[in-house]
């Protein structure tokens, strides 16, 4: 499982814009923890999984500046809470068959004249890997973050296709993957999405929509003037859905958020069954409550340093 991408999916036709913010860490309790040690994890892979967790906390950066302040397993240094887990990968083979087609009579020239399907033996490698993690708090014991976290990968082989990568290969790309699930869920995120604009240019006379079209092939090289386009259009005929919403995504692309539910709002009502509406509050309070809750934590960190 890697990794997803920031970026939403759309057609590759559709006109979009690039709406960029903070968002909340999957456990807020461990996203408000300001410094940790890693401990060497336990199990046969758990030292490669604490140093990739450690190696990944001290660089994770939010606005430029480090997120978390890693303090070494053996310092004198004081911390907020621990990181601790074990972790075993699990291979297994199983014998599979595949089909493939074989000669059985060849003429004189030794050309093929008879092909036949036959059976090869083949073997599936499973490797499976589900280290169990846990962050407790120094001072009370708390527990903030708990998982156990499901990787897997397989591949077959064949007597004629040899395995693409290594049992050790595999079990450093499922440890890459784990380690990218915990960076989800224990820190915000910075993250873009591409947002489709809406195209409808129903109550547009000509000249209105030929000025709409030109506004979505601006959307990709230059936004602003797309977004002034409709700001002009929508004082021409307001209430013109498509205008509507694509202000609203202006809005929220230059990071307006309350100019953006009051015409996400409005573009609600004149589109009640719009999911890109619906999805749009969600990122919207999902920003504002990343926004708070950085705000709270560096309010109480800076409390705290000398």
């Amino acid at each position: 499982m890697a990794l997803a991408s920031g970026f939403a999916a759309v057609p590759a036709s559709a006109e979009t814009l690039t709406v960029e913010g903070l968002y909340p860490a999957r456990s807020p309790a461990a996203a408000g923890v300001g410094s940790l040690v890693v401990e060497r994890f336990g199990g046969r892979d758990g030292r490669e999984l604490s140093f990739a967790l450690e190696g990944m906390l001290a660089e994770l950066a939010i606005y430029g500046q480090p997120y978390f302040r890693v303090v070494a397993e053996r310092s004198s240094a004081p911390a907020d809470a621990i990181l601790s887990g074990i972790a075993n990968a699990a291979v297994q083979n199983q014998p599979v068959e595949e089909d493939r087609k074989v000669c059985v009579e060849r003429d004189d020239n030794d050309k093929c004249v008879r092909e036949e399907n036959q059976k090869i033996r083949c073997q599936r490698r499973i490797v499976t890997f589900n280290p169990s993690l846990r962050m407790a708090r120094v001072d009370d014991g708390a527990i903030v973050y708990q998982r156990q976290l499901q990787e897997r990968d397989q591949i077959v082989w064949c007597p004629d296709r040899a395995a693409a990568r290594s049992v050790e290969d595999t079990v450093s790309a499922l440890i890459g993957n784990a380690v990218a699930e915990v960076r989800l869920d224990i820190a915000p995120v910075y993250r873009s999405d591409v947002i489709r604009v809406l195209e409808v240019r129903k109550g547009l006379d000509k000249d209105q929509s030929s000025r709409f079209r030109d506004a979505l092939k601006a959307t990709a090289r230059n936004p602003q003037g797309a977004c002034d386009i409709w700001q002009a259009l929508d004082g021409e005929v307001p209430g013109q859905s498509s205008v509507v919403f694509n202000l609203a995504l202006c809005a929220e692309q230059r990071g307006d958020l309350d100019e953006a539910l009051v015409r996400y709002r409005q573009a609600q009502t004149l589109l009640p069954r719009e999911r890109a509406i619906v999805a749009a509050f969600d990122r919207i309070g999902a920003r504002r409550a990343a926004e708070a809750d950085y705000a709270t934590r560096e309010d109480r960190l800076s409390g705290s340093r000398p």
